[in-house]
């Protein structure tokens, strides 16, 4: 039987009402063999991160510790942090030989990610960019790196959300354009590519179209929907998750709500996924890293995204093409 691995849930930070260490992360800790053993916020927490921080060690069960660093003893840390937070709580995990998820990664600007590699240029961290490590997408990666569907001439990707939390304070494409961006990278591999972007005044909506190396065409899309009457729940669980791969011998797609179930009942109908979720196979690559099984990528390797970020950025402020490079 797979050891359980003590972890450490530090910091509550995130964008506008985003919770993402009680909604999130902690719900799913179990499926994945992670047990809770502490929460930890820095001393100069705001009074709401304080009270987001209590309700989450009530939750769980376990002791809240507010310190210039964490003191308690674990094998594996989610992090929910920002700016200079993350730089202390990456050099107590290097200190410690701890594993990092990094939660929402790419909030902090280019800049900010820069002076954090620079601070702590050994550390290691698995970003907590879910989507990539959903089942569907794992086996059309597998696909596509195996010729499966012969050479790579296309990739699509699509992401949609509900109103959920809010309209990110730094807008969607930081906050969750940055998923398909990695997704894009991670079935094309690295290079460069030229494409041209356009987004919507209050960046909700994001859309890019490009060609890389081999002619291979890129297209990704997302958008968090405005908010209704009805919406009271919070719930930002895609409404659209997908990804699909041309080749010169075949196609595929990966629908990332999937498996779920069409729930109806008095409030309306809801689809509810099932299953291990993507959240939970994330989670079980942190648990397996911290047994010393996998390796998380390099900080740095953030960068690359952060930088591409704002070259999608660029072109839709300019309405000009621009060329990344990841």
């Amino acid at each position: 039987m797979t050891a359980r691995v003590p972890v450490l849930l530090a910091g509550v930070s995130g964008a506008g009402a985003q919770d993402h260490q009680r909604r999130m992360w902690a719900p799913n800790l179990a499926a994945a063999g992670l047990d809770p053993v502490g929460v930890w916020i820095p001393q100069h927490a705001t009074d709401d991160e304080i009270g987001r921080a209590t309700r989450l060690s009530a939750d769980l069960g376990v002791p809240l510790d507010q310190s210039a660093s964490p003191t308690r003893p674990a094998q594996a840390t989610v992090a929910c942090l920002r700016g200079d937070d993350r730089i202390t709580l990456l050099r107590h995990a290097a200190e410690t030989g701890m594993p990092v998820l990094l939660d929402k990664p790419t909030l902090d600007s280019t800049q900010e990610l820069e002076r954090l590699v620079a601070s702590v240029p050994d550390a290691h961290v698995l970003p907590g960019h879910h989507l990539a490590a959903h089942p569907a997408f794992v086996r059309l990666l597998a696909a596509v790196r195996g010729a499966e569907v012969g050479l790579l001439r296309a990739v699509f990707a699509e992401l949609v959300v509900p109103s959920g939390d809010g309209l990110s304070p730094v807008g969607e494409l930081r906050n969750l354009g940055v998923y398909l961006l990695d997704l894009v990278r991670a079935l094309t591999g690295a290079g460069e590519i030229r494409l041209q972007a356009g987004g919507t005044p209050d960046g909700a909506s994001w859309t890019l179209l490009g060609t890389g190396a081999h002619d291979v065409v890129v297209s990704a899309h997302v958008s968090r929907l405005p908010a209704t009457a009805t919406d009271a729940s919070g719930d930002a669980s895609p409404l659209r998750a997908a990804v699909r791969v041309q080749g010169t011998h075949g196609s595929a797609m990966a629908d990332l709500t999937r498996p779920a179930l069409t729930v109806r009942g008095s409030a309306g109908q809801r689809r509810v996924p099932y299953g291990e979720n993507s959240v939970v196979a994330l989670l079980g690559r942190l648990a397996s890293a911290a047994r010393g099984e996998t390796a998380t990528p390099p900080l740095s390797d953030l960068l690359a995204l952060s930088r591409a970020l704002d070259g999608v950025a660029h072109s839709a402020a300019t309405r000009e093409p621009v060329e990344i490079a990841w």
